[in-house]
């Protein structure tokens, strides 16, 4: 036993350690705001900033817009990451939606439908657990405070009944369409912490308004911020929006 004794130490030293995770959320307009295709710049500022996982918006699917499966390319561009996705509604003959591209293997997704609401559209979650945590890319309506509110709301239900006590971090990220201090926002950080900055986000012509954001779910495992940001600089003509980048340690 003895002999072992230094062995098992090194393991229990491993497993206590603290772990790292680089997380961006970026709505990419469909690759296509400022010209035909920036998916691969994006791919290559996501290696760049050695992201573990990344929140997409704004993704097409198969449709007459672009015909390609957009995530899925993303993921192939990216080296054979893992991905997920979860359309919000038919779109021009295939889909829209939101997605996630994953570093790590992704064990199970999920779809979350958000109602319409008063809003434009309906809307979705889409969510990937892997080893590490619970990731979730959101985008929430544009149109009215109620809207947003209502999928706010749903959001904090489902999460808080599925995840409440993991012993993972859960992530929530994306474009919220709601100012700090505005009712989706306050309903959201009623159960999640805010990890991300007031800094603008929106849009990359004129920089004004903070409306991306990155969350914690409070009842879940906690998280530290060790380093945080939005990418402006060589972003201006990838999308309308900049990507927000945290680095945390739990």
């Amino acid at each position: 036993m003895k002999r072992f004794l230094p062995f098992l130490l090194c393991v229990l030293a491993f497993s206590c350690a603290p772990k790292t995770l680089t997380v961006m959320t970026y709505n990419v307009g469909a690759f296509a705001k400022y010209g035909d295709d920036s998916l691969p710049e994006v791919a290559a500022l996501i290696n760049a900033q050695g992201c573990d996982l990344v929140a997409l918006n704004e993704l097409d699917s198969c449709n007459r817009r672009h015909s390609d499966f957009q995530v899925q390319r993303l993921a192939g561009e990216l080296g054979g990451w893992q991905y997920a996705f979860a359309s919000a509604f038919p779109f021009a003959g295939g889909g829209y939606g939101n997605g996630v591209v994953s570093a790590r293997p992704i064990v199970r997704n999920f779809r979350l439908a958000l109602p319409q609401a008063d809003g434009s559209e309906p809307r979705s979650v889409a969510v990937v657990e892997t080893e590490q945590c619970v990731f979730a890319s959101v985008h929430l309506d544009f149109q009215g405070e109620e809207a947003a509110l209502v999928q706010a709301r749903l959001i904090n239900e489902w999460f808080s009944g599925r995840y409440a006590g993991s012993k993972k971090p859960v992530l929530l990220c994306g474009d919220m369409n709601s100012v700090p201090g505005s009712p989706a926002i306050l309903a959201l950080e009623q159960v999640w912490e805010r990890l991300s900055s007031d800094d603008p986000t929106f849009s990359t012509e004129d920089p004004h308004v903070c409306i991306d954001y990155i969350f914690a779910l409070k009842s879940a495992r906690p998280v530290k911020v060790e380093n945080a940001g939005v990418l402006m600089e060589g972003t201006e003509t990838l999308s309308d929006h900049f990507p927000v980048v945290l680095t945390l340690r739990y």
